[in-house]
């Protein structure tokens, strides 16, 4: 290898390193889930788009994640009925976003947030809600709190509390 070739691997690694300790971390624990018995997935899913339009955010994505791990399973050999029914709704709030992008331009990637809504094949009418937890900054702070009082806010449409839910 020539003397030019072994200076640009070893700037290479040296730059890789740099952006590794650089780059922002998630905390540990990112998951936050909540569990909401006797309820059903359509009833949790009206719940928490109406508790988004409430923070003044304009209506979700909603993507149908156990629909696609159930008809891709027979492809990845995986069982079907991994979820009961599971959907991801994903929103942006502008003022989360410019906070993020604010603080880096590259917090791009922690946009749009999004919340989880499904049940379990082996108990329907629990239903659960997740999310990430976002970067620890200020502008992940504020993400946090969004997604905490939207988790909250649509929890509480139900009589029964929701509660923190074990892995």
């Amino acid at each position: 290898m020539s003397t030019p070739q072994r200076y640009r691997k070893t700037l290479l690694a040296i730059s890789m390193a740099c952006a590794l300790v650089a780059a922002p971390c998630t905390r540990a624990a990112d998951a936050v889930t909540l569990a909401i018995e006797n309820a059903a997935v359509d009833d949790v899913s009206i719940a928490l788009t109406d508790a988004i339009a409430e923070e003044g955010i304009t209506a979700p994505s909603e993507s149908h994640f156990g629909d696609m791990l159930a008809r891709t399973a027979p492809e990845l050999g995986h069982r079907a009925d991994l979820y009961a029914e599971a959907r991801i709704y994903t929103f942006c709030s502008a003022v989360i976003a410019a906070k993020l992008a604010t603080e880096s331009a590259h917090n791009i990637a922690h946009c749009p947030l999004s919340i989880a809504v499904y049940s379990l094949p082996a108990d329907r009418r629990t239903v659960y809600l997740g999310y990430r937890r976002s970067i620890d900054s200020a502008g992940g702070g504020a993400a946090d709190a969004l997604l905490a009082r939207i988790a909250t806010r649509t929890a509480a449409q139900f009589q029964h509390a929701a509660s923190p839910a074990g892995r």
